[in-house]
């Protein structure tokens, strides 16, 4: 039997720069549930006071080896969520650590909020995220009395097997397919990767999301810059446009460990009939394939903290192919 004595927990404000880097550097490992959203070094690029953050770890007390992360903030109404600053970051374990140390290491974390906060909201990263399935997390949430909360649905494609520009093609309903083979057979438009983010595109997008959704891009020009100088490897970034260098189409992808994700899909509508925007889609999943990736997310296609399906833009990604799935969320309240 494993003694819950072995194992302490510390908030991350204080830890030292050292640990902070253990603790990133075990959220990334291949055996973690972990993504790169979830690490201090991706969080930090909020400017101080933005959230109260209380994320804690869970140590090894005899080797110092981190055995669990908490990415969480306070929510300013006695609540408490894994983590506003980003799109699921739940409790993070080995998975090849054996179920009873999972289960001590995350009765610590658990236990810490739960004194402390009215409500606990966790955003638990989604299944097809950690490779093989990985529910362990869940049974414990649902042993201690969480309860399944409104979640977001993400449509996404399992490109598993895609081997060809045919096989692609494949995945589209009719209507998308003839319209990527019309732009195809034009040449009006050249795909292709650059390190650049560009002020007037992404102008553009929030102009679009504006006058589309009365919304905006989550991440300011200057954030998004910054996270791409962080996560070079991880953060990519898109483009179609005419031979003449104007500006057709544009996507910024995050590179999961096993999800190839479009964090954002903008369109410039002059040129929204000729389809750039069909074939940026189709060459970023022959990309995600190329790269080894089995899905390929589009991300939520809800409002509201999912209490509201955007049917339009939901009918659009599944034009594409595929799937949707649940963007998972426990919840407990204080009787």
């Amino acid at each position: 039997m494993v003694s819950a004595e072995k194992y302490e927990l510390k908030q991350l404000k204080d830890l030292s720069e050292k640990q902070l880097i253990r603790v990133d550097e075990f959220i990334m490992k291949d055996s973690a549930n972990g993504e790169f959203i979830n690490t201090s070094f991706y969080l930090g690029y909020h400017p101080a006071g933005r959230f109260q953050d209380d994320s804690v770890a869970v140590l090894d007390q005899g080797s110092g080896e981190v055995r669990g992360v908490m990415m969480a903030a306070a929510d300013g109404s006695g609540g408490v969520v894994s983590h506003p600053g980003t799109t699921f970051a739940g409790p993070i374990v080995d998975r090849t650590a054996k179920a009873e140390v999972i289960e001590i290491v995350m009765d610590k974390m658990l236990a810490y909020y739960e004194s402390r906060y009215a409500e606990v909201i966790i955003k638990k990263t989604p299944d097809y995220y950690t490779g093989q399935p990985f529910h362990l997390i869940d049974y414990i949430l649902l042993r201690r009395g969480y309860t399944f909360g409104m979640s977001a649905l993400a449509n996404i494609i399992d490109i598993d097997g895609i081997d060809s520009e045919d096989a692609i093609l494949s995945l589209f309903h009719s209507k998308r397919r003839n319209q990527v083979k019309k732009v195809i057979s034009e040449h009006n438009f050249v795909f292709s990767a650059e390190e650049e983010i560009r002020e007037a595109v992404w102008n553009n997008m929030n102009e679009n999301l504006h006058n589309k959704f009365d919304a905006k891009t989550t991440h300011t020009l200057a954030e998004i810059r910054e996270l791409k100088r962080r996560w070079p490897k991880q953060i990519k970034t898109y483009y179609v446009d005419t031979p003449q260098g104007e500006y057709g189409a544009f996507s910024l992808a995050f590179l999961f460990k096993n999800v190839f994700h479009t964090q954002y899909l903008d369109v410039n509508y002059e040129y929204a009939r000729q389809y750039p925007n069909l074939l940026l889609i189709k060459e970023l999943i022959q990309i995600a394939r190329d790269l080894g990736y089995r899905y390929f997310s589009f991300g939520a296609s809800t409002e509201d903290g999912g209490s509201v399906l955007n049917y339009g833009l939901y009918e659009y990604k599944a034009e594409y192919g595929g799937g949707d799935i649940l963007l998972p969320v426990y919840v407990r309240r204080k009787a």
